[in-house]
C-alpha cells in the first residue's frame, strides 16, 4: 500500500506541543512514525524524540530554541497560542499569537528544504481579516520583532487581541505562501471552531458565559471539536497528499462558516 501521507521517518517540528491541538498533533505524528521535535514553554508529555523549551514572547528564547532543532525540518507545525483576556492582555496576546509565531516560522524557514511544508493554527475567529487588510499589510511589511510589537501597541483597533492575532495570521499565511513558491515550500493554516482544549474556559469567559459561546459559535453538530479532530486535518495539510495545496485557510468547523456564508446563521466575525 502506498503511503500518501509520507511521515514515516520524517523529521517534524511541532511548536506549541504541550497541550490541546499541539499535543494531539505531536502525539499523532509520533504514532505515525515521524521523528518529532516538540517546542513549548510548558512541559511536553507526548512521546516525542526531543523536547525544547521556548517562550514565544521572547525573541531571544525563540532564536535559542531554533538553534537546537535538526539541521533540516521538512515539516513544521506551529500550534502555539494564548486565549487573550483575562489571562493575557491584548498586546501580550498579539505578541505571542502573531509576532512570536511569525518570528518562529521565519527563523525556522532556512531549515525547511525545497519541497517542505509549514502549517499553522489560526482560527475561524480571524475570518473577518479583509475588513482590516490594509492595516495588516502594514504589519506584514515589518519584520523586526520589537518593531512589530510596537506596531500592535500603536494600532489597538485591529490588533485587538485574539481576534486580531488570528486575522493577522490568516493574512500572513496567504501573503507569505505566495513568496515561498519560488522555494517550493508550502504554507497553510488551519482555522478551527471551538474545540475542547484547556483554553476553552477562557473563551467562555470572553463570551460572557459558556451558553453564549455555544449559542453563537457552536458547530452545526451541536458540540465542540476534539483536539484530534483538529490535529489530523493539520497533519493532512503538511502531508505529501496535499502537495499542491498552499496559501490555503482550511476551515474546520463542520459547516459553521458555510451556514454564515449562505445566511442560515448570523455572521459575527
Amino acid at each position: 500500500m502506498r503511503d500518501i501521507l509520507g511521515y514515516q521517518g520524517t523529521p517534524c517540528v511541532v511548536v506549541g506541543a504541550a497541550t490541546g491541538m499541539g499535543e494531539a498533533c505531536a502525539r499523532t505524528l509520533s504514532e505515525m512514525g515521524a521523528e518529532v521535535t516538540a517546542l513549548d514553554i510548558a512541559p511536553i508529555t507526548a512521546p516525542v524524540k526531543e523536547s525544547v523549551e521556548v517562550d514565544l514572547a521572547d525573541p531571544a528564547s525563540i532564536e535559542a530554541a531554533v538553534g537546537k532543532l535538526p539541521a533540516e525540518v521538512p515539516k513544521l507545525f506551529v500550534c502555539a497560542g494564548v486565549p487573550g483576556p483575562p489571562r493575557f492582555d491584548n498586546l501580550a496576546t498579539m505578541t505571542v499569537n502573531f509576532v512570536g509565531v511569525r518570528h518562529a516560522i521565519e527563523k525556522i524557514l532556512p531549515r525547511v528544504p525545497r519541497g517542505g511544508a509549514v502549517a499553522l493554527i489560526s482560527s475561524i475567529a480571524g475570518v473577518g481579516y479583509a475588513k482590516n487588510l490594509d492595516k495588516w499589510k502594514e504589519l506584514m511589511a515589518i519584520s523586526d520583532f520589537g518593531e512589530s510589537r510596537a506596531w500592535c501597541e500603536a494600532n489597538p483597533d485591529p490588533a485587538n487581541g485574539y481576534l486580531g492575532s488570528k486575522q493577522a495570521l490568516n493574512v500572513y499565511t496567504q501573503l507569505r505562501a505566495s513568496e515561498l513558491v519560488e522555494r517550493e515550500i508550502r504554507l497553510n493554516a488551519l482555522l478551527p471552531c471551538p474545540t475542547d482544549t484547556q483554553m476553552l474556559p477562557d473563551f467562555h469567559a470572553q463570551a460572557g458565559g459558556k451558553e453564549n459561546l455555544e449559542q453563537f459559535f457552536h458547530s452545526p453538530m451541536g458540540r465542540n471539536a476534539t483536539p484530534e479532530e483538529m490535529a489530523e486535518p493539520l497533519i493532512l495539510l503538511n502531508s505529501d497528499a496535499a502537495s499542491f495545496v498552499s496559501g490555503h485557510l482550511l476551515i474546520v468547523d463542520h459547516g459553521y462558516c458555510g451556514e454564515v456564508n449562505v445566511g442560515i446563521r448570523q455572521g459575527l466575525l
